[in-house]
């Protein structure tokens, strides 16, 4: 499976999964961070879908001794903060610490190939940073030859593409990221927060995270007062069936946002909806937009691969929106490395789709219509 489609199948299934107790104190379900005198407990829990292991990192302050540790955290894996050199495997991870300032601290990375940001293709050329590939092309020897003080990776529950498994068994620190299981965009954005502990950069972590929640709930208000809610298709054809988010999910959430109305936002499921086709096509017949038709980036392409698109009455009204205008030489998307990052903008492109006259002077990021 290529692994730009990787990263698309993981944007849907972040917008599917299953509901967690909130954490206390913010919207991120899927990280907490427990403080103590020198040290910090952080755990991470469902970090892929079905995911069922209880994931805890100690967080040593560099000048703290382990012998003022208690024996029930003894055992736990270290990680010294802040941390001064990491081996990141994840273009998120970038993108938050390129907010936080803190890219010149990566030391290798997984295939430049795979990252969008101008900066880090900089500092990959002008630091030497390493590329170290991943799942069974990981490159551990390398790894351990720069002993990072982390390794960021990711899990999807697949023995073909976790990484975090290997790392373990070579007694690498590493840590788990899991920014695209939040259900929400703002959650998915406090992550900001986990890398702000991190880094050492807590406070600036704190200060960027109000100031972009204060502008997309601005932003949220103002499309909240449109009269008109026009109704959204969002997925792809596959063979006989069509792939797209449940009513719950993470971007039904954003479409709810910015003013519109997902078509299948009465399905109470937070999972991956599979349908029937005609179904789809039937249900699409309302909708006045369609967005993210796989990672199609014309019209041409799209009937290529499906030819009864054309079928929809918003066909020909050109109301067909790809997530691409950011994309590299290489091919990387900056929608699926930085768009976590930034979610007032993410709401911004769409709300400029559904309602222009909110934000009249808006430019589009990261969106684009399909001809």
């Amino acid at each position: 499976m290529p692994l730009l489609y990787l990263s698309f199948l993981l944007f849907l299934v972040s917008c599917s999964k299953e509901p967690v107790t909130e954490a206390k104190g913010g919207r991120a379900e899927h990280f907490s961070v427990d403080s103590f005198n020198g040290y910090r407990v952080l755990s991470i829990k469902e970090a892929w879908n079905g995911d069922t292991e209880k994931h805890r990192w100690l967080l040593l302050d560099s000048a703290f001794g382990t012998a003022e540790l208690p024996d029930s955290l003894r055992n736990l894996p270290q990680i010294k903060i802040p941390v001064k050199k990491a081996v990141v495997l994840s273009t998120t991870a970038i993108a938050f610490m390129e907010r936080l300032s803190v890219l010149g601290r990566v030391a290798a990375v997984e295939n430049r190939n795979l990252i969008y940001s101008e900066k880090m293709q900089h500092l990959i050329d002008s630091l030497s940073v390493k590329e170290v590939g991943s799942g069974n092309s990981l490159d551990l020897e390398t790894i351990m030859v720069l002993q990072p003080d982390v390794v960021f990776t990711f899990g999807t529950g697949s023995s073909v593409y976790d990484d975090y498994p290997r790392l373990k068994t070579a007694g690498i620190p590493a840590i788990l990221i899991a920014e695209w299981m939040e259900s929400h965009p703002l959650a998915r954005f406090e992550w900001l927060k986990f890398f702000g502990i991190l880094f050492g950069k807590e406070k600036d972590a704190d200060s960027i995270f109000t100031e972009i929640s204060e502008k997309y709930n601005l932003l949220a208000g103002l499309a909240h007062n449109a009269e008109k809610k026009p109704p959204v298709l969002t997925g792809y054809p596959q063979g006989s069936e069509w792939f797209a988010g449940g009513g719950n999910s993470y971007f039904a959430k954003f479409l709810r946002d910015a003013g519109a109305q997902y078509i299948w936002e009465n399905t109470a499921k937070t999972g991956l909806l599979t349908l029937n086709i005609e179904d789809a096509l039937q249900s699409g017949s309302q909708a006045e937009f369609w967005l993210h038709p796989s990672l199609w980036t014309s019209k041409a392409e799209i009937l290529q691969n499906e030819p009864r698109m054309n079928m929809l009455p918003l066909w020909q009204n050109g109301k067909i929106y790809q997530s691409s205008k950011r994309i590299g030489k290489n091919g990387s998307r900056d929608f699926y490395e930085s768009a976590a990052a930034y979610p007032d903008l993410v709401l911004a492109d769409l709300i400029f789709i559904f309602h222009p006259e909110i934000l009249p002077q808006h430019k589009f990021v990261y969106y684009e219509s399909l001809k």
